[in-house]
């Protein structure tokens, strides 16, 4: 997102900045709901340590519609999609979908952080300095707050404004 700034070229303007702040939204909403059936599926999994191929498919089924009906269906105005449980290798490599909603959410407030930096060299290395910690240490040491769903929730509230003024 920062290349033609780094080569020195003109940024993004208003309008593409707001469409990018919703794919980032939707991006992040639409792997979430992944991690949750995946997180739905592994509780499944271990309170049913015997189950079929066939009824672990029937639960991973279950799983995405009960997601899809709580999360999306309110949205889309259609129940019972199965959708979320095209995933299928969240089977062979356990618990690892949930890492990607964080990514996204991590992603954005870096760089919602990075943008309002004068030196983007040195905010950078302070990123990349810190070693092995927990997420919520590493944003709170490199951009100091916490990891946080609101500059992402924020920017897409202002972005649907800036698409569509007075909505």
């Amino acid at each position: 997102a920062r290349d033609l700034q780094l080569l020195g070229l003109a940024g993004q303007d208003a309008r593409s900045e707001a469409l990018r702040a919703l794919e980032d939204f939707w991006a992040t909403r639409e792997i979430a709901g992944v991690a949750l059936v995946d997180m739905e599926v592994w509780k499944w999994l271990y309170a049913h340590p015997d189950a079929t191929p066939a009824q672990l498919k029937d639960a991973v089924v279950a799983a995405s519609r009960n997601v899809w009906n709580r999360h999306y269906a309110p949205i889309f105005g259609t129940r019972d999609v199965t959708l979320l449980a095209v995933y299928s290798h969240m089977i062979n490599r356990a618990l690892y979908t949930p890492d990607y909603p964080l990514g996204h959410l991590i992603a954005f407030q870096i760089e919602s952080h990075l943008r309002a930096q004068p030196r983007l060299g040195e905010a950078f290395e302070k990123l990349c300095v810190q070693g092995a910690l927990t997420p919520d240490a590493w944003m709170r040491q490199g951009v100091g707050t916490p990891l946080s769903s609101a500059p992402l929730l924020a920017a897409a509230s202002a972005a649907l404004e800036t698409l569509e003024p007075g909505r």
